[in-house]
């Protein structure tokens, strides 16, 4: 496992996590702002995509991202380090 790749995805998954709360707050405060709504929603499919490829490669970021039949059967490894906050 890379730690600079790891690294760099997780920054990655963050910016775009960052976009997605900025839109929603401008969305929020301006609804009637057509190109920032399609903004908001290319940045919300943007982030689920980095998120999952991050996941695919480096494992759950949430408890949401865990399927609950994957948790009963095989259960997840967060015990296992590097935690995502210690990148």
């Amino acid at each position: 496992m890379d730690a600079t790749e790891r690294r760099d995805m997780l920054k990655n998954v963050q910016q775009a996590d960052f976009v997605v709360v900025e839109l929603t707050l401008y969305t929020n405060t301006h609804p009637d702002d057509k190109e920032a709504l399609t903004q908001w929603r290319l940045a919300i499919k943007e982030a689920a995509n980095l998120r999952k490829m991050y996941e695919k490669r480096f494992g759950p970021l949430s408890l949401h991202s865990i399927p609950s039949e994957q948790a009963i059967d095989t259960g997840w490894r967060w015990n296992q380090a590097p935690w995502p906050w210690q990148m």
